[in-house]
């Protein structure tokens, strides 16, 4: 199953909605249709049941656990044969098709985002260009760093250009989303702390974030202007492996690069159980894998200008594409530009 977060527009205002994607392209809203099954079979109430049973927002309804998963299934199994012109209870409407939405991301308030740096080729080529060596600890332990999870961009968003950089980059990652809390968690049972898997695209100003290695703080302004997440989650049973999906990334539809996580240094199960230790992981957490080997344009020497359209594809996941913005001129950014 493919979960998603959209946005419709009414007469009071957009709403955002828990939705699931159909193999036709089209998104039911899961919420109304388990109101109108619920209704459909004479229960009292249904659409204050749905609220519980089904909630609309992704995190709450994560937290039904595999109850949850399993009745979004069943609703939709019904909805099949209760037709396309089906409606809620008061008259909502359950299924859209996809121009009529606006995509958000999947998740909307992420508690913490850790991006993982998995890859050792990718590393040693993009250190090596920031003047920045791999440690020897990273050959020990997962390593990962804290991204801003108020600069989320759902699928076709716009992604604003940083005043203050000339070199903007994509990176291609797959990412675990948190379904399950818990904390001390051994690597055999971590998996069935994961919704599912999303794509993640760490948006990079790769002039700021090499000035910012070399004071060995981490990333801060060349990262935390936006990350790209969606266009959905697809749920665990959808992928039996992540290590083995094919990824790639397309620029105005030409191909820069093609890759895939088989050399992850540390297991999606490692990597949630080592950040569990001592430590409670909640439910919508993200875990990025880091970026693929070859998945970034400083590794290709190839850059992103605005205008352009970057398309970040994981196999069983989906594409998750975004626009390049343009810098606005007379920005404050301007005067933290990096010096030639």
């Amino acid at each position: 199953m493919k979960l998603l977060t959209f946005e419709v527009a009414t007469e009071v205002g957009p709403f955002a909605r828990l939705g699931a994607l159909l193999a036709d392209g089209a998104i039911v809203d899961l919420n109304f249709a388990c109101a109108a099954r619920l209704a459909a079979r004479g229960a009292p109430f249904p659409n204050e049941r749905a609220d519980q049973l089904l909630p609309s927002d992704m995190v709450a309804f994560a937290r039904t656990g595999e109850d949850g998963l399993e009745l979004a299934r069943d609703v939709l199994a019904w909805l099949a044969g209760a037709g396309e012109d089906q409606r809620g209870p008061r008259g909502e409407r359950i299924r859209w098709d996809e121009p009529e939405v606006r995509y958000l991301p999947p998740v909307l308030r992420v508690p913490v985002l850790r991006d993982f740096a998995a890859f050792e080729e990718h590393l040693k080529n993009t250190f090596g260009k920031m003047g920045v060596s791999l440690p020897e600890a990273w050959y020990r332990r997962p390593m990962a760093f804290k991204g801003s999870p108020t600069a989320l961009f759902g699928h076709k968003a716009e992604i604003p250009w940083p005043a203050y950089t000339a070199r903007l980059d994509y990176e291609m990652e797959i990412c675990a989303v948190i379904g399950k809390p818990g904390r001390d968690i051994p690597p055999e049972r971590a998996m069935e702390h994961v919704l599912g898997f999303t794509v993640l695209n760490d948006f990079s100003a790769r002039d700021v974030q090499a000035e910012e290695m070399s004071n060995h703080t981490g990333p801060f302004k060349g990262k935390d202007f936006a990350w790209g997440l969606g266009p959905w989650i697809a749920t665990r049973d959808e992928i039996a492996d992540p290590s083995t999906v094919r990824m790639s990334v397309r620029v105005n539809g030409e191909l820069w690069a093609e890759s895939s996580p088989r050399t992850m240094r540390w297991s999606f199960a490692e990597l949630v159980s080592y950040t569990s230790c001592d430590e409670t992981l909640a439910v919508g957490d993200l875990l990025g894998s880091g970026t693929v080997d070859g998945g970034c344009g400083f590794e290709i020497d190839r850059w992103l200008q605005p205008g352009d359209v970057v398309e970040v594809t994981v196999e069983g996941v989906g594409t998750l594409a975004h626009r390049i913005g343009r810098p606005r001129a007379g920005a404050l950014g301007e005067r933290w530009r990096p010096r030639a």
